[in-house]
């Protein structure tokens, strides 16, 4: 087993390296965004009810981080440890269960990139992620992702999600509500809220401990 994990360390060595000079070179194609300085930019201006980070609760903030990259604040958009976690659970499974992927990485699937999983699609996954990482700040990161993922029900973005699970603008939501909606995006028709309250509620619970275990309630 530790021989195995070395080489398993040493071919994401490798990997790490392609990307980093991949990545200087590489741009997505065929899709409705530019990865350029101004993807932002055209972010917001395609978006209904786009909202910046700093109008967004603290606590969704947290919670979202906490739940969907922990790390995210001390990776360069992919994290080595959990790809190398899920790949030794997919080699165990014979197949595609962990993805590993980083809210980063999460952002470039979503805008620049098909939902099949493939080697192919992972690999372009994290090259877009860590061109990402370059061209942008942490903060602007987090804001273009929770401006344009999936929370069920027809909403994209954490301003729509709010006002269709809570009849409410983000800003206003409370610590539960936060909670509740950071516990969306991994699985977003099983714990729909309004279809499922009971599988919703048990997910919230789940996120408040995990962000409690990580420092974010006292």
């Amino acid at each position: 087993m530790k021989n195995f994990l070395k080489k398993l360390l040493a071919i994401f060595g490798i990997l790490f390296l392609m990307v980093l000079t991949y990545s200087q070179f590489y741009n997505p194609s065929n899709t409705n965004y530019t990865l350029d300085h101004s993807l932002k930019t055209q972010i917001s201006s395609n978006t209904s009810n786009y909202i910046e980070l700093d109008k967004l609760p603290k606590n969704l903030v947290n919670a979202t981080i906490a739940m969907e990259d922990k790390r995210f604040y001390r990776h360069g958009g992919f994290d080595i440890l959990a790809i190398m976690r899920a790949a030794i659970i997919d080699i165990k499974e014979g197949r595609f269960v962990q993805g590993g992927s980083t809210i980063t990485q999460q952002l470039a699937k979503n805008l620049f990139l098909s939902r099949r999983k493939s080697l192919i699609r992972k690999f372009n996954e994290i090259i877009i992620a860590a061109k990402l990482e370059r061209m942008f700040t942490k903060e602007d990161i987090l804001e273009m992702y929770l401006n344009i993922i999936y929370y069920g029900a027809g909403a994209y973005g954490v301003n729509d999600a709010s006002n269709v699970f809570f009849s409410k603008n983000v800003s206003t939501l409370t610590l539960e509500e936060c909670a509740m909606l950071a516990g969306l995006p991994q699985a977003p028709s099983r714990y729909n809220p309004v279809k499922h309250l009971d599988k919703a509620k048990k997910r919230q619970k789940i996120v408040m401990s995990v962000m409690l275990k990580n420092g974010y309630i006292r």
